[in-house]
């Protein structure tokens, strides 16, 4: 089953990217589960192996701070169409800015500052973020954002007095029976698939979170910064599959809940966004051409994938460290990307008519 599916994610290995740990299900069932390559192949050489974590990169966007979000909605602490100047004393240029705004990186906000690079009023990263200059104004187009979402990080840290790794272990990895999601893993006690070579510290980045600012930022950010393995992350493409229930069969997210967050409510801009999932509608879309209209995810920078179709519940996840062979060598993984996707579809459409045969 999926034989062409894993052929493809195989074909990569060596080529766009060093390893792959790639899964295929429908709610809960698992249809495909496998590993290719090495975790790592500077300075030295390791297999993959089934636990080993890899960088989520802007995949931790949807796993910890959408996920803290909806469930600081679902408990009334937050509501898309709350001002961020309800919780924060100063808004700078954004003071117009909502939390749906954020959600949706309709914000106005840049793509990136480079905050690692930089200084800053009172030695607060936030405080350059709200100064700096609108892109457009806000809610009138679309701008992907890691900004707005170490907005959002600062304003779930205020409403709880808790830091988003907490959080995210409370809200998100512990009821979705997320065991080895993290931030900050244990370099010396766990298993790591290596990203890029750092050239502010001259080490490859094989524990330590791969974006700069989220690095500057200690390691947990609302951008990015989460580690998990494959494992972990089947579990949560399950749940969103499923609406908001979880494995175990506790509800997770109340449906009304997750279907308010998988709405498209930016039509008519550049992408379609949900909140905190980026969506398939008629703008380009990263995955490929056949998932159908309304399919939910994400993406991370170095190298990592989920998406749900949402005619069938049907999910994929892609799992790689492609920037371990550079950042700017992404090519061959971008189409495979897409490829995997679209195949993904093909076969289990082709399984759906044997089926009802």
């Amino acid at each position: 089953m999926f034989q062409k599916s894993s052929e493809i994610v195989r074909s990569g290995v060596g080529k766009a990217f060093p390893c792959a740990a790639v899964a295929i299900g429908a709610g809960h069932k698992i249809f495909l589960r496998e590993f290719f390559g090495n975790r790592q192949v500077e300075p030295e050489v390791f297999s993959l192996t089934e636990n080993t974590l890899f960088d989520l990169a802007s995949l931790s966007k949807l796993v910890s701070t959408t996920m803290v979000a909806l469930k600081f909605i679902e408990e009334g602490k937050l509501s898309p169409d709350d001002n961020i100047g309800k919780f924060l004393t100063y808004t700078g240029n954004f003071s117009d800015c909502k939390i749906h705004h954020l959600l949706t990186h309709s914000s106005g906000m840049t793509a990136g500052i480079a905050l690692f690079n930089m200084p800053h009023k009172e030695n607060d990263a936030l405080l350059t973020i709200l100064d700096s200059d609108r892109c457009y104004n806000t809610g009138e187009d679309v701008v992907y954002s890691c900004m707005g979402y170490i907005v959002l990080q600062r304003i779930l840290e205020k409403i709880s007095n808790e830091t988003l790794d907490c959080l995210a272990k409370k809200y998100v990895f512990d009821p979705l029976g997320m065991k080895n999601a993290c931030y900050n893993p244990d370099a010396e006690t766990t298993i790591v698939a290596a990203t890029e070579l750092y050239p502010h510290t001259g080490e490859w980045a094989t524990g330590h979170v791969h974006d700069e600012n989220a690095y500057f930022l200690g390691g947990v950010a609302g951008n990015a910064g989460v580690f998990a393995n494959l494992d972990d992350m089947i579990s949560f493409a399950g749940m969103c599959s499923k609406k908001g229930i979880a494995k175990n069969g506790d509800i997770y997210l109340p449906e009304e809940i997750f279907n308010l967050a998988i709405r498209n409510y930016t039509l008519d801009k550049k992408e379609s966004r949900g909140l905190g999932f980026q969506l398939k509608g008629n703008q380009t879309f990263p995955c490929g051409k056949l998932l159908s209209q309304g399919s939910y995810g994400h993406t991370g920078f170095t190298g990592t994938s989920l998406y749900v179709d949402y005619e069938t519940g049907l999910w994929g996840i892609l799992l790689t460290n492609a920037v371990h062979y550079g950042r700017e060598n992404k090519g061959d993984y971008l189409n495979l990307r897409k490829a995997f996707y679209d195949t993904m579809i093909t076969e289990y459409r082709d399984l759906e008519k044997n089926i009802t045969k």
